[in-house]
């Protein structure tokens, strides 16, 4: 029986997740696994995913901007995933519907808090025959498999919509908030700096 899966491998370095997904690309050639659509990314310091570029970085081509690791690596990459993963914080201190995609009991949650900032991962929709094949692949490169139903994945994809613009709000605000205070912080430096050339020259 074959499941349909949404598999996320994580890495530590990311040559490894390079030389991994030859791998499982050699392997979907022999028929061992099928893999319509996989790519490389990277969590950056400020959170975001960096989807890493050149045929080498990815199998299928197109799933990336509509499909579902698309849609996923949106929310991952945004204030909704760094709520739920590697990041807190002004951001988290004012966000309270974060209960609506709960880190603890779903595959987003999961996803993200696996992915902090510098891990390299690789996103893949797979139909795996047996999880032994993948797992057997990227065990020897210290990848970390986290894998969940593809349908499951997609559902809470919908559900989470909602919860995705709520934290895009939030994190809009904070960030006007900061730079008002960055801002204001300047301001009173600018104004120090000049009494104390007054008081100098006094």
């Amino acid at each position: 029986m074959t499941a349909h899966n949404f598999v996320v491998v994580t890495f530590a370095e990311s040559s490894k997740a390079y030389e991994a997904l030859s791998d499982i690309r050699q392997a979907a050639q022999a028929g061992r696994i099928s893999v319509p659509a996989a790519i490389i990314a990277e969590r950056e310091p400020d959170g975001h995913l960096h989807l890493a570029e050149g045929a080498d970085a990815r199998i299928g081509d197109g799933a990336f901007s509509g499909g579902l690791i698309g849609m996923l690596i949106g929310i991952l990459g945004g204030p909704l995933g760094m709520l739920l993963g590697w990041g807190t914080g002004a951001l988290a201190g004012g966000f309270v519907d974060v209960e609506r995609v709960n880190r603890a009991e779903t595959a987003i949650g999961e996803f993200s808090s696996r992915l902090p900032a510098g891990t390299t991962a690789i996103f893949a929709e797979a139909r795996e025959y047996a999880e032994e094949v993948l797992d057997g692949l990227v065990a020897p490169l210290d990848g970390v498999v986290v894998r969940r139903p593809a349908a499951e994945v997609l559902a809470e994809l919908e559900s989470a919509q909602d919860a995705a613009r709520a934290a895009n709000r939030e994190a809009t605000k904070v960030m006007r908030q900061e730079r008002r205070q960055e801002r204001k912080e300047a301001w009173e430096e600018r104004v120090a700096r000049l009494k104390e050339r007054f008081h100098h020259k006094g």
